[in-house]
């Protein structure tokens, strides 16, 4: 888990796919419930291409080679030429699974707790590479929200995870520049521990499966929440 911290953070800055929120299941369900609605049955095997497509767009848009709509389009073109039918009917697909998915608030065990603690001494703020109609409903469906004092979303900044611009935007949003003042935490390492690292502030790998991370090197790894409340409380 690495050292116990000196309090000297004010400002803690989680991601939410996965740090706070079971995206994963999340996102099967408004897949398969988009795809029931267009009457296109898929398989499991339909599925994880799915994850595979999705996660190559993402990739692309933490390098800037796409933007959210790109990644919008292009997932779903590549889909629907998976499953056979025209690519540009991964319009029509999209446009359902963005809607699906912002039903999704699937809390991670423990996630409302922890918030609810930690907003006792820190000011909390979610910082998420993601679309603003989803992660919008999907922190207002969650009761998440009245924790938070910031919500930063790449779609509404115009910038993404790990650029250290969207970190300078959120240390000017709360008006304190002091890097040392910042801890951020999430579950990937490529968005948020590179991010991070970045721009000078401290990281904290959440990755219950608990392996070591190879680079970037987070300044602290946890594998639950409790690990982290250790660590901060």
């Amino acid at each position: 888990m690495g050292k116990t911290t000196n309090q000297r953070y004010q400002y803690l800055l989680f991601d939410i796919d996965n740090t706070l929120m079971d995206f994963t299941a999340g996102e099967k369900t408004a897949l398969f419930q988009t795809m029931d609605e267009l009457g296109i049955a898929i398989s499991e095997a339909d599925y994880q291409k799915y994850l595979e497509i999705n996660k190559a767009a993402w990739t692309r848009f933490e390098t800037g080679e796409l933007d959210s709509k790109g990644v919008q389009r292009v997932r779903f073109e590549d889909y629907a030429a998976h499953l056979g039918h025209a690519r540009d009917q991964g319009i029509s697909m999209n446009a359902r699974y963005v809607e699906k998915l912002g039903q999704q608030a699937i809390l991670l065990e423990g996630a409302m707790d922890l918030l609810a603690q930690l907003s006792r001494r820190y000011k909390l703020a979610v910082a998420t590479n993601g679309l603003t109609l989803v992660q919008r409903a999907r922190l207002q469906k969650s009761g998440l929200l009245p924790l938070l004092s910031g919500v930063f979303i790449s779609q509404e900044m115009g910038l993404q995870k790990p650029d250290k611009a969207y970190y300078s935007y959120i240390m000017e949003a709360f008006g304190d520049r002091a890097q040392d003042r910042y801890l951020m935490i999430g579950d990937s390492l490529s968005a948020d521990i590179s991010g991070g690292v970045n721009a000078g502030i401290d990281t904290c790998w959440y990755h219950p499966a608990g392996l070591e991370a190879a680079e970037p090197q987070p300044t602290y790894t946890v594998r639950g929440y409790a690990e982290l409340l250790e660590l901060l409380l």
